[in-house]
Protein backbone atom coordinates (compact mmCIF):
# COMPACT_ATOMS: atom_id res chain seq x y z
CA UNK A 1 0.00 0.00 0.00
CA UNK A 2 0.83 3.28 -0.53
CA UNK A 3 2.26 6.11 2.00
CA UNK A 4 -0.72 7.73 1.93
CA UNK A 5 -3.34 4.32 1.70
CA UNK A 6 -1.25 3.73 5.20
CA UNK A 7 -1.61 6.73 6.54
CA UNK A 8 -5.26 7.35 5.82
CA UNK A 9 -6.21 3.82 7.08
CA UNK A 10 -4.43 4.55 10.25
CA UNK A 11 -6.05 7.97 10.70
CA UNK A 12 -9.28 6.26 10.15
CA UNK A 13 -8.70 3.45 12.64
CA UNK A 14 -7.44 6.22 15.47
CA UNK A 15 -10.71 8.24 14.76
CA UNK A 16 -12.57 5.21 15.38
CA UNK A 17 -10.95 4.51 18.35
CA UNK A 18 -11.31 7.52 19.32
CA UNK A 19 -15.07 7.68 18.68
CA UNK A 20 -15.44 4.14 20.21
CA UNK A 21 -14.23 5.91 23.52
CA UNK A 22 -16.16 8.92 23.31
CA UNK A 23 -12.97 11.34 22.90
CA UNK A 24 -13.06 13.67 19.97
CA UNK A 25 -9.86 14.08 17.91
CA UNK A 26 -10.02 18.07 19.48
CA UNK A 27 -10.46 16.79 22.80
CA UNK A 28 -7.82 14.16 22.08
CA UNK A 29 -4.88 16.66 20.99
CA UNK A 30 -6.21 18.77 24.43
CA UNK A 31 -5.33 15.49 26.61
CA UNK A 32 -1.95 14.71 24.69
CA UNK A 33 -0.83 18.56 25.81
CA UNK A 34 -2.50 18.08 29.10
CA UNK A 35 -0.95 14.54 29.97
CA UNK A 36 2.50 17.08 29.68
CA UNK A 37 1.54 18.97 32.23
CA UNK A 38 -0.22 16.40 34.25
CA UNK A 39 3.26 14.53 34.08
CA UNK A 40 4.84 16.98 36.60
CA UNK A 41 2.03 15.65 38.76
CA UNK A 42 2.84 11.90 37.98
CA UNK A 43 -0.94 11.38 37.58
CA UNK A 44 -2.28 9.47 34.16
CA UNK A 45 -5.29 9.38 33.23
CA UNK A 46 -7.50 7.15 31.35
CA UNK A 47 -8.21 9.62 28.81
CA UNK A 48 -4.32 10.53 28.32
CA UNK A 49 -3.94 6.96 27.85
CA UNK A 50 -6.73 6.47 25.19
CA UNK A 51 -4.72 9.87 23.26
CA UNK A 52 -1.51 8.42 23.35
CA UNK A 53 -3.11 4.77 21.53
CA UNK A 54 -4.91 6.53 19.23
CA UNK A 55 -1.30 8.91 18.04
CA UNK A 56 0.77 5.27 18.14
CA UNK A 57 -2.26 3.98 15.64
CA UNK A 58 -1.07 6.99 13.70
CA UNK A 59 2.40 6.74 14.27
CA UNK A 60 2.67 2.50 13.67
CA UNK A 61 1.11 3.30 9.75
CA UNK A 62 4.61 3.16 8.43
CA UNK A 63 5.93 1.32 11.28
CA UNK A 64 6.67 -2.23 9.34
CA UNK A 65 8.70 -0.24 6.43
CA UNK A 66 10.64 2.80 9.37
CA UNK A 67 11.74 -0.49 11.03
CA UNK A 68 13.36 -1.83 8.52
CA UNK A 69 16.28 1.66 8.28
CA UNK A 70 15.47 2.69 5.37
CA UNK A 71 18.25 4.71 3.43
CA UNK A 72 18.48 6.87 -0.22
CA UNK A 73 21.36 6.33 -2.36
CA UNK A 74 21.19 9.35 -3.77
CA UNK A 75 24.00 8.26 -6.16
CA UNK A 76 21.34 5.32 -7.97
CA UNK A 77 18.79 6.89 -6.59
CA UNK A 78 17.18 4.58 -5.15
CA UNK A 79 15.87 3.06 -1.63
CA UNK A 80 17.92 0.83 0.40
CA UNK A 81 17.60 -0.67 4.19
CA UNK A 82 19.20 -2.14 6.83
CA UNK A 83 16.59 -4.76 6.66
CA UNK A 84 15.10 -6.14 3.24
CA UNK A 85 11.58 -4.73 2.37
CA UNK A 86 8.87 -6.79 3.69
CA UNK A 87 10.71 -9.67 5.49
CA UNK A 88 10.96 -9.66 9.39
CA UNK A 89 9.41 -6.08 9.95
CA UNK A 90 6.45 -7.38 8.08
CA UNK A 91 6.22 -10.94 9.62
CA UNK A 92 3.18 -11.45 12.29
CA UNK A 93 5.07 -13.30 14.60
CA UNK A 94 7.48 -10.36 15.28
CA UNK A 95 4.10 -8.49 15.79
CA UNK A 96 2.66 -10.78 18.22
CA UNK A 97 6.18 -11.03 20.64
CA UNK A 98 6.30 -6.51 20.01
CA UNK A 99 2.02 -6.70 21.03
CA UNK A 100 2.67 -8.98 23.88
CA UNK A 101 5.68 -6.64 24.84
CA UNK A 102 3.30 -3.61 24.86
CA UNK A 103 0.44 -4.93 26.62
CA UNK A 104 2.69 -6.55 29.33
CA UNK A 105 4.31 -3.41 29.99
CA UNK A 106 0.72 -1.17 29.61
CA UNK A 107 -0.43 -3.53 32.47
CA UNK A 108 2.30 -3.24 34.41
CA UNK A 109 3.35 0.47 34.31
CA UNK A 110 3.90 2.01 37.91
CA UNK A 111 4.89 5.10 36.95
CA UNK A 112 3.79 8.36 34.62
CA UNK A 113 6.64 7.66 31.92
CA UNK A 114 6.08 4.00 31.24
CA UNK A 115 2.43 4.36 30.93
CA UNK A 116 2.71 6.62 28.43
CA UNK A 117 5.14 4.88 26.36
CA UNK A 118 3.22 1.51 26.84
CA UNK A 119 0.06 2.99 25.80
CA UNK A 120 1.44 4.86 22.52
CA UNK A 121 4.00 1.76 21.91
CA UNK A 122 0.43 -0.38 21.99
CA UNK A 123 -1.21 2.05 19.70
CA UNK A 124 2.28 1.50 17.22
CA UNK A 125 1.51 -2.71 17.32
CA UNK A 126 -2.24 -1.65 16.59
CA UNK A 127 -1.13 0.51 13.47
CA UNK A 128 1.70 -1.82 12.44
CA UNK A 129 -0.92 -4.31 12.40
CA UNK A 130 -3.11 -2.40 10.17
CA UNK A 131 -0.24 -1.93 8.04
CA UNK A 132 0.13 -6.01 7.95
CA UNK A 133 -3.42 -6.39 7.02
CA UNK A 134 -2.95 -3.76 3.87
CA UNK A 135 -0.04 -5.33 2.76
CA UNK A 136 -1.40 -8.82 2.54
CA UNK A 137 -3.72 -7.56 -0.44
CA UNK A 138 -1.24 -6.40 -2.33
CA UNK A 139 0.50 -8.97 -5.01
CA UNK A 140 3.79 -8.65 -3.07
CA UNK A 141 2.26 -9.78 0.30
CA UNK A 142 4.09 -10.50 3.52
CA UNK A 143 5.92 -13.57 4.58
CA UNK A 144 3.44 -15.76 7.29
CA UNK A 145 5.96 -18.66 7.99
CA UNK A 146 9.30 -17.56 7.41
CA UNK A 147 10.73 -13.61 7.76
CA UNK A 148 12.46 -14.00 4.79
CA UNK A 149 10.32 -17.16 2.85
CA UNK A 150 7.73 -17.31 0.33
CA UNK A 151 5.17 -13.97 0.64
CA UNK A 152 1.88 -14.90 1.27
CA UNK A 153 -0.88 -12.70 -1.13
CA UNK A 154 -4.53 -12.19 -1.44
CA UNK A 155 -3.51 -10.33 -4.45
CA UNK A 156 -7.31 -7.93 -4.04
CA UNK A 157 -5.27 -4.61 -5.66
CA UNK A 158 -2.01 -3.45 -6.66
CA UNK A 159 -0.38 -0.55 -4.45
CA UNK A 160 -1.25 3.31 -6.41
CA UNK A 161 -3.96 2.04 -8.20
CA UNK A 162 -8.05 2.67 -8.08
CA UNK A 163 -7.84 -0.66 -6.63
CA UNK A 164 -5.87 1.00 -3.63
CA UNK A 165 -8.20 3.66 -3.27
CA UNK A 166 -11.45 1.95 -3.30
CA UNK A 167 -9.62 -0.95 -0.89
CA UNK A 168 -9.02 2.30 1.10
CA UNK A 169 -12.86 3.70 0.25
CA UNK A 170 -14.74 0.38 1.83
CA UNK A 171 -12.34 -0.01 4.55
CA UNK A 172 -13.17 4.00 5.60
CA UNK A 173 -16.84 3.20 5.30
CA UNK A 174 -16.63 0.18 7.10
CA UNK A 175 -15.44 1.89 10.41
CA UNK A 176 -17.67 4.84 9.93
CA UNK A 177 -20.50 2.32 9.94
CA UNK A 178 -19.03 0.81 12.95
CA UNK A 179 -18.31 4.10 14.86
CA UNK A 180 -22.12 5.31 14.21
CA UNK A 181 -23.83 1.76 15.49
CA UNK A 182 -21.75 1.31 18.75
Amino acid sequence: MSLIGHLVTASAMAWCYLDLNDIGVLDAGASLSQAFLDANDGVFYSHHAIALVALGIVLGARGPDRLEIPTFNWYRRTRQSLIPHRTLTHWPPFWVFLTWLAWTGSEHSLDYVSAAWSSTFLGFCAGSWLHLAMDIMTPMGIPLLLPFGKRTSLNIYKTATLGEGACVAVFLAVLVFFAKTS
